[in-house]
């Protein structure tokens, strides 16, 4: 995937390509876990307004594009804008960390969670655990994969591009589904809101 010589030592490569590869497969868990609960009829659809695909797209360019700054071939003057060496494990933790926050709040809500926006009679509001504090903690936790994918090849301005790509897409998807969700619970929700924060506790 990634010239060793990209990382300061050979167990930094390993250890990068393994949190790769587990973050790409706890995507594919996701998709086959929401699977039987995703199935959207038309007004699920509408709902849902192409933000499931928005996210899916963002994901895979956010990961192609931390590669490709790190590139060869006259694009290293322009956009590999190194990072310090010591940025490689922090961006190898914040890519595990991301993993375990998307799929705890995956399975928190079991039922409840699927990749298009759609709501039922038998869905309850969470608002424990994870979801004390944060009210899609899954997104936080994607951005902080995607963010750590950058991170971990120091490549300074495809950081800055992952977190502004990912930012733009994951603010339309929850304005998209907090709107759902508001008409859906009414006062709950509102309340719900007032208590906590969209994606970064403290911060937003």
């Amino acid at each position: 995937m990634c010239d060793i010589s990209k990382f300061p030592d050979s167990a930094s490569f390993f250890m990068y390509h393994i949190a790769l590869l587990l973050m790409i497969a706890a995507e594919a868990f996701i998709v086959i876990y929401t699977h039987p609960k995703d199935r959207g009829t038309d007004k699920t659809n509408k709902r849902d307004k192409g933000t499931k695909w928005l996210l899916i797209i963002n994901f895979y360019v956010c990961i192609y594009l931390s590669f490709f700054m790190v590139g060869q071939k006259g694009w290293d003057s322009i956009l590999n804008t190194k990072l310090p060496v010591v940025v490689t494990y922090p961006g190898i933790i914040l890519m595990l960390a991301g993993i375990i926050i998307r799929l705890r709040a995956v399975l928190t809500l079991k039922r409840s969670f699927t990749l298009s926006v759609q709501t039922s009679n038998e869905q309850h509001l969470i608002t424990t655990g994870i979801y004390k504090k944060v009210r899609n903690p899954a997104y936080t936790g994607s951005i902080c994969s995607l963010a750590g994918t950058a991170l971990g090849l120091r490549g300074g301005i495809a950081l800055a591009v992952v977190l502004l790509f990912s930012l733009i897409c994951y603010s339309a998807r929850i304005s998209v589904e907090e709107k759902a969700l508001r008409s859906h619970f009414g006062n709950e929700f509102t309340e719900y809101e007032k208590g906590t924060y969209r994606l970064i506790p403290y911060v937003w």
